[in-house]
């Protein structure tokens, strides 16, 4: 890597540093003392999120890493020579290839040398990207550049594992959590004995033991069936008001627990229960409702007040704050539009498009601010950037939940009310009958 090369990942992960921390509202990350790397590593997670996995890998590690980036992204010459040039190595996939035989000996044998010398490779182990809560099977690639570095170019040295989970509370949405546990670093070198006497099962073993270590390590659902009724369950329970004691996901890690079990153990209880659950949720989909606030008006935790008063009264610090971040907001918006990509690219597209604008916006605001008001006035408008930023957001979000409750409080009788609240009771009641009898804890 040159210097400036160097120089370019500095300021790059340096921005991916702030965006990650202004896009989400808060981020977690767990055992972040396991990003210090031992040695020359590949660096591996779950792919949910296409282009913003890797993103957030490269953000926490405290060396600079190589990304093996699917074929289909060097299609074109110029991207080819950007993405090369910014640490990335071309790997076939299946999917790349119209599912003929791949030949990768080329992206494996500049994997093993970057490792022989030093360096740190990022693989997304799924293969492909789903916006999904399912860790798909594992492909091997990870493991044979791993052994075909310790025992070719980096013979005699140390190659690491570094399993990473990432969990999304929305994939694909700015202004909700996202959670990183990074797990214990594996040695290469513990599998050399039993890959020298049968390489292939070894290879398949040890992806099978990467497979179980990243389940422990993210949200994972069996299928997306059980995916749904994860985040339906979430939106049912949403307007209980301690449920600020945890975070999103260790909600969903207990809502998990409690379901299998309750499946496991009363099963035709369980299945009548989603019957119920099902209609219940359809029924509100047809009156175009919302789940979380209708839990929110059942349990009285609906703070109708100080939702009419931030409207009201937020109107022109959202106006201030839109101003100063059209640029930086509303073009990446306006690009995703217009593209019209699959879904799973819309966080990607954002916050590559805010790395691009916004450096440029604000620079544009402060020159504008300092040239026709005051030098002063443009430095403290600068300073409050990511607080009107975060307010930006509340507010859309604000004026979102008001327009669910005023729905529900206007265009509908006293009858339906009723009816709505009655089904919604109905739910909440057996989920804890069921809860006391299969004895699981649920808050």
């Amino acid at each position: 890597m040159s210097s400036l090369q160097s120089f370019i990942y500095f300021i790059l992960r340096s921005i991916a540093q702030f965006v990650l921390l202004t896009y989400f509202r808060k981020v977690y990350v767990k055992n972040r003392e396991n990003f210090k790397l031992k040695g020359p590593t590949i660096v591996v997670s779950n792919h949910p999120n296409t282009l913003i996995d890797p993103v957030i890998t490269a953000a926490y590690l405290n060396k600079p890493i190589y990304f093996l980036a699917n074929a289909g992204l060097f299609k074109n010459p110029v991207a080819a020579k950007i993405l090369r040039y910014l640490y990335c190595i071309e790997v076939k996939r299946f999917e790349d290839t119209g599912s003929k035989s791949l030949d990768n000996t080329a992206a494996f044998d500049q994997s093993s040398k970057h490792l022989a010398s030093g360096g740190n490779i990022y693989i997304a182990v799924e293969g492909t990207s789903y916006m999904e809560r399912v860790l798909r099977p594992l492909k091997t690639g990870f493991a044979r550049i791993g052994f075909q570095a310790i025992t070719g170019h980096a013979k005699g040295q140390e190659i690491y594992i570094l399993p990473i989970g990432i969990n999304y509370e929305k994939h694909d949405k700015s202004g909700f959590d996202l959670e990183v546990i990074v797990g214990e670093s594996i040695p290469f070198s513990q599998y050399l004995v039993d890959y020298d006497n049968n390489n292939q099962t070894t290879i398949k073993d040890l992806t099978a033991e990467l497979q179980s270590v990243l389940e422990s390590l993210v949200i994972h659902t069996t299928d997306l069936d059980e995916e749904a009724l994860l985040l339906n369950i979430d939106s049912l329970f949403y307007g209980k008001t301690n449920r600020q004691e945890t975070t999103v996901f260790d909600t969903h890690r207990t809502t998990l627990q409690h379901i299998r079990k309750w499946e496991h153990s009363r099963g035709i209880s369980f299945l009548l229960w989603i019957k119920t659950f099902t209609g219940f949720t359809k029924l509100l989909s047809d009156f175009k409702l919302s789940l979380k606030i209708q839990s929110q008006i059942y349990n009285n935790t609906f703070p109708l007040k100080e939702k009419i008063l931030l409207a009201f009264l937020g109107f022109p610090i959202y106006a201030y704050s839109l101003l100063n971040h059209f640029i930086a907001i509303w073009i990446p918006r306006l690009i995703k539009k217009k593209l019209n990509l699959y879904v799973g690219y819309n966080s990607t597209v954002k916050i590559l498009a805010a790395i691009v604008f916004a450096p440029i916006a604000y620079t544009f605001h402060f020159f504008l601010i300092s040239k026709y008001i005051s030098l002063n006035l443009a430095f403290i408008n600068l300073l409050i950037l990511p607080a009107s930023f975060w307010f930006l957001f509340q507010y859309e979000k604000n004026i979102h939940d008001l327009v669910y409750y005023y729905r529900w409080k206007r265009n509908f009788n006293k009858k339906i009310k009723r009816h709505l609240e009655s089904r919604f009771n109905e739910v909440v009641d057996i989920w804890y009958e069921e809860a006391e009898k299969i004895k699981t804890p649920l808050d």
